[in-house]
Order: structure tokens, then C-alpha cells, then sequence
């Protein structure tokens, strides 16, 4: 078992990277800033980084930038690698998850005003892809769970381990309420930084 949780935490058993290069193939849900309560929450497939912030939407960056980022920042960050086996999309072959992630996020906005969180798009990719359970969601730690039920997770990775000698990181759960503070504060920060 990759995930675990309790009424207040969850939990991922960890390996450290043995290259960044990794995350260049496959699909991976991303926690950034795991020091942070909430963290952000991202996608890498196939070496494409998506994501929905309050100051910008990665649709398709290349995952090295970010990875420099992390690294340059000492950033603590898990990797979950997800698996690909089930990932037709729900009754059209013929889309793949390249298609369907530029579609979710190319006409997005920053996050600043609206009631999407980072995890939205997340939650509406594996959605598609997986199960109309997903559309649920509300956070990670949910997602993570019914991904973990499904036999979707894979492997787990950690760049920057808050507890470099254990392979657990263990997490606190969060409310909605400190999403909409963490993304409130950051968008405050950002426009009396402009």
C-alpha cells in the first residue's frame, strides 16, 4: 500500500528518486510544498507538467522546469505514480490523455476569483479516465483513497522528505476553508507584490 489515512492524516510510504528522469514517462499526481498545509496539487504525463495556480495554468510544461524548481527551492514534494492500465477514456478510444489534459486546462484561468481550487482539473482528469466516482472529490487525500481502492497507485517518490529517515511522510488532513485562506493570502501577496 502506497496511501493510508486516518480521521486527521494520510500517508505515503516513499522511496527516494534515483533520477529525475523518472517523471519523464508515465502519469503522476504531484503534492508540492508538502510542507505546507494545503499543498498544491499537479499532473506530470509523460513528461508534461499541468497545472492550475493562483498565478498561472502550466498546460504542458515541460516537467524539467519544474523539477529545477523543486530542486533549486528545496521544495518537499511526493511523486505518486498512477497507473496507466485502465486509462481508456470513458467511451472514446480515440482521445488520449494528452488530448483530454490540453482540453482541461488550456482555457483556464489563474485561481484568483473563482471557486476551482488546484485540485479541480486533477479531479476532472481522472474522472474521465478512471471512474465517475472521482467527480466527488473535494481533496486530495479523498482522491488518493479511492485511487488506492481502485489499485491505481503505483509507486511513490519524495524529493526533499520532511523525514529524511523514514519512508513514510505522513500529512494532515485540511477543510476547504484553508484552501480558500492558502489561495486568498497568495493572491493577496501576488497583487500587492505587482
Amino acid at each position: 500500500m502506497i496511501f493510508t489515512e486516518n480521521e486527521n492524516t494520510f500517508s505515503f510510504e516513499v522511496s527516494s528518486v534515483k533520477s529525475e528522469k523518472e517523471f519523464n514517462t508515465g502519469l503522476w499526481l504531484v503534492l508540492i510544498g508538502i510542507n505546507e498545509t494545503p499543498p498544491h496539487i499537479a499532473l506530470v504525463y509523460w513528461g508534461k507538467y499541468y497545472s492550475l495556480s493562483t498565478g498561472k495554468v502550466d498546460c504542458g510544461t515541460h516537467v524539467d522546469r519544474i523539477i529545477n524548481t523543486i530542486m533549486r527551492k528545496n521544495i518537499p514534494s511526493v511523486f505518486v505514480r498512477v497507473s496507466e492500465n485502465t486509462m481508456p477514456i470513458a467511451g472514446n478510444e480515440a482521445a488520449s490523455p494528452n488530448i483530454l489534459l490540453n482540453t482541461i486546462f488550456k482555457d483556464l484561468q489563474p485561481l484568483t476569483g473563482t471557486e476551482m481550487t488546484c485540485l479541480s482539473p486533477v479531479r476532472e482528469f481522472f474522472t474521465a479516465c478512471f471512474s465517475s466516482e472521482f467527480i466527488g472529490v473535494n481533496y486530495v487525500f479523498e482522491l488518493l483513497a479511492l485511487a488506492e481502492s481502485k489499485g491505481l497507485l503505483k509507486d511513490c517518490f519524495s524529493l526533499f522528505p520532511l523525514v529524511a529517515a523514514s519512508n513514510v511522510i505522513t500529512l494532515p488532513k485540511y477543510t476547504m476553508a484553508q484552501i480558500r485562506n492558502t489561495i486568498n493570502e497568495i493572491s493577496t501577496q501576488r497583487t500587492t507584490i505587482q
